[in-house]
């Protein structure tokens, strides 16, 4: 299974990226080493300048090749409200926590795991926004979701806890 998703992650890359966004192929390596990095930390706010250092290129050619591996399905960007590309994503998340297995095999934190699978069930079919203050996320600009049980404020109408491993 492992193998598939790696096989079709490259596929993605060669096909999706390269052929349909024109870019050459001695550039491939440089893509793949940036989704690598980016899979690695996720979901975690990205420094622009450290990657276009470690990849060996512009912020600007980071921040488009951020873009094409959204466009590919392979990353989720979370900005704040009322942002949008080109500016920095707050976070950036693996497209699916399948990819993050494949990538980081046993070291896959708990806790990364679950904030990348709340996000992706709640950006199916909903506007999804960096919270606020101690908030994960903002939906549809109205309601704020919290992964775990912290002793926010539970009395608001529009706030909703994903509170996982709980013993019935």
């Amino acid at each position: 299974y492992s193998e598939n998703l790696l096989k079709t992650m490259n596929m993605m890359l060669e096909v999706d990226i390269l052929l349909i966004k024109q870019i050459d192929l001695k550039y491939l390596s440089k893509i793949r080493k940036l989704l690598y990095l980016l899979m690695l930390n996720a979901p975690s706010e990205p420094n622009v300048s450290q990657l276009s250092l470690e990849i060996a290129t512009s912020r600007a050619t980071i921040m488009n090749y951020i873009k094409y591996l959204k466009d590919a399905r392979l990353l989720n960007l979370l900005y704040s409200v009322g942002e949008d590309f080109p500016k920095k994503p707050k976070q950036i998340f693996v497209q699916n926590t399948n990819l993050m297995h494949v990538v980081s095999k046993d070291t896959v934190d708990r806790e990364s795991e679950c904030k990348t699978f709340l996000y992706n069930a709640l950006h199916a079919k909903h506007k999804v926004n960096l919270g606020k203050k101690h908030y994960d996320f903002c939906i549809d600009q109205k309601y704020q979701f919290k992964l775990g049980n912290n002793n926010l404020s539970k009395n608001s109408t529009n706030t909703f806890f994903a509170v996982d491993g709980i013993t019935v």
